[in-house]
């Protein structure tokens, strides 16, 4: 019978928190030089555009911060981008520096393609964000299918402009808003339309309450990825002052925390290449 890897991708596959924290914070400190703003006034506005679009996750939400639209005297998106055209060039650049597989991940998935083992990656980020990390990391190369949130709205300026590339729409299964985890449907769906079993399945994420409570429900055998927790207090810190969380999402995921956090997953491992000791083909 052949073997499924469903991995999670955020502090999976590569450290999430660093990568975003720091490019986020360049492009905030590039519009503070630019207006003079003061940054816990823009973090506070920028926080108010992610609960609108429950998206931390979104560069151009710049474009619709009340201090810069105040600061400009417009609310032209296509105005406002060229006003801030330094800033969005210097969140680009530390994006593309920041941006890492951590250390084996293409190895042990080339391998894995090899052995004819099937990888399909899953995620709770918008269809946008994911498809662009994931095809600048070459992902698309191993991964059979995509799993991710599909998106409805965006901040781009040009609203014309399709959420992923057209020749993605086959490998990207848009997965709807509310089928979230930690709900073990998602796991069981995945498989069916795999067509793998639940017993020849592994699941593989950092999130004890998220990612191991959700495959553990659902029968197939859970990989803690504890890496994923080794990232920098002050990154993380940043992410926390711009959260798109309300305080409706932070009392769930406190609940859901107490609800799980004893849950146990069957492997543990400290690094993603340590799969090869666990799946066989």
């Amino acid at each position: 019978m052949s073997k499924l890897l469903i991995t999670d991708l955020d502090n999976t596959l590569y450290d999430w928190v660093s990568y975003f924290s720091q490019s986020f914070e360049v492009l905030v400190d590039s519009i503070v030089h630019l207006t003079g703003i003061e940054k816990n006034i823009l973090l506070r506005d920028f926080k108010k555009v992610h609960q609108k679009y429950n998206s931390s996750e979104r560069p151009f939400a710049a474009l619709e911060v009340n201090a810069i639209i105040e600061y400009f005297g417009t609310s032209d998106k296509e105005v406002l981008e060229k006003k801030l055209a330094p800033a969005f060039r210097k969140f680009s650049e530390k994006r593309k520096k920041t941006l890492k597989l951590y250390n084996g991940v293409a190895e042990t998935l080339s391998k894995f393609k090899n052995q004819g083992i099937k990888v399909v990656g899953h995620t709770e980020s918008y269809e946008v964000n994911a498809v662009y990390r994931a095809k600048k990391l070459g992902l698309d190369k191993y991964l059979n299918h995509l799993y991710t949130i599909g998106s409805d709205s965006s901040s781009h300026p040009d609203q014309s402009k399709p959420m992923i590339d057209p020749g993605d729409m086959e490998w990207v299964i848009k997965l709807p808003e509310i089928e979230r985890k930690p709900n073990p449907r998602l796991v069981i769906d995945i498989c069916e339309r795999e067509g793998v079993s639940l017993e020849d399945t592994y699941y593989i994420g950092d999130s004890i309450v998220k990612d191991i409570s959700m495959a553990n429900a659902a029968g197939v055998s859970s990989v803690w990825a504890k890496y994923g927790k080794e990232f920098h207090n002050t990154n993380w810190q940043l992410l926390v002052s711009i959260t798109h969380w309300t305080d409706e999402a932070v009392r769930i995921e406190e609940d859901l925390r107490k609800m799980y956090s004893q849950e146990t997953p069957m492997f543990e491992v400290s690094a993603f290449s340590e799969l090869l000791n666990i799946i066989n083909p």
